[in-house]
């Protein structure tokens, strides 16, 4: 989801080349598939001669990742040791990870607290913190966050869409109210990507980048009211209820203090969140 619309929102300014594991409808100009469990990556640096790699590839399924452990590791952690392996030094990387490399008992995450990952998806990103942390003479940018919005892949489906999707459906949709979260759209994370690129800000760093704190019920109700779509179906639900599902942290806050004063950055509100996913979404169904 992010990768697609990363492409769209730099490649007016930048040279970009893409990969993902799959040919979609609507993949951009200079793109190559390319799987991340492959044992070498030099194919894809020949072809790209990158100057910045954005690493966003990953598999996010908890149940999945919990599942396949061996391939969750090689696909988000191992790849970036890859990547290190064959690129040199001068080439920058700006790895994406996640919340879900925090337990449960921090609220707000701040970059200097120690991580302690819940399930398998959180574990296998920490690695590819890792490979990061542990490189020398290396920029690059770790930035840790929590994304909404579409899929410019028609076969792919997030968590907005399966809001939006159920509701209109007139199904029961229920979201746990005892789960917070930071979701900053995508959109406003290229935005953010792109400054950091063209400012020449990839200083070897973890950032935290995200929006408002709220619970997930809280997030889908205001979504489905700003998009005039009923909530009548949609229901308070507890994380707790839901014994068969993967471990998850219940507080996936983090807190972007230190990005938004180190850089002078005004990274939106909730209410400026939903807007923008509004108007992406009144453009999709014009």
């Amino acid at each position: 989801m992010f990768g697609a619309t990363l492409v769209n929102e730099l490649k007016n300014e930048l040279k970009i080349f893409a990969t993902g594991a799959s040919f979609y409808e609507g993949q951009p100009a200079d793109y190559m598939k390319f799987d991340l469990k492959s044992s070498s990556y030099q194919e894809l640096i020949d072809w790209a001669r990158p100057e910045i790699i954005i690493h966003c590839g990953a598999l996010t399924n908890a149940e999945y990742c919990e599942a396949n452990p061996n391939e969750a590791f090689n696909i988000n952690g191992t790849s970036v040791y890859k990547f290190l392996q064959a690129t040199k030094k001068e080439i920058k990387i700006i790895y994406i990870s996640t919340d879900a490399v925090f337990p449960s008992s921090l609220h707000l995450a701040k970059e200097t607290d120690c991580v302690s990952p819940e399930n398998t998806y959180g574990k296998s990103k920490e690695l590819g913190e890792f490979f990061l942390n542990k490189t020398t003479n290396r920029d690059y940018t770790i930035i840790r966050t929590t994304i909404v919005g579409f899929n410019i892949n028609k076969e792919k489906r997030g968590f907005v869409e399966e809001i939006i999707s159920r509701a209109n459906q007139d199904l029961d949709l229920r979201l746990f109210n005892d789960v917070l979260f930071s979701p900053i759209s995508i959109w406003d994370l290229a935005n953010e990507i792109k400054f950091l690129i063209k400012s020449n800000n990839i200083n070897s760093e973890t950032l935290h980048i995200t929006s408002e704190t709220c619970d997930k019920y809280q997030f889908g109700k205001l979504l489905l009211e700003n998009l005039n779509i009923s909530t009548a179906k949609l229901f308070k639900g507890s994380i707790l209820s839901f014994k068969e599902r993967t471990n998850r942290s219940m507080d996936q806050s983090m807190d972007s203090s230190f990005y938004i004063k180190k850089y002078n950055r005004n990274l939106p509100s909730l209410n400026q969140t939903i807007a923008n996913i509004k108007k992406y979404y009144l453009q999709k169904s014009a």
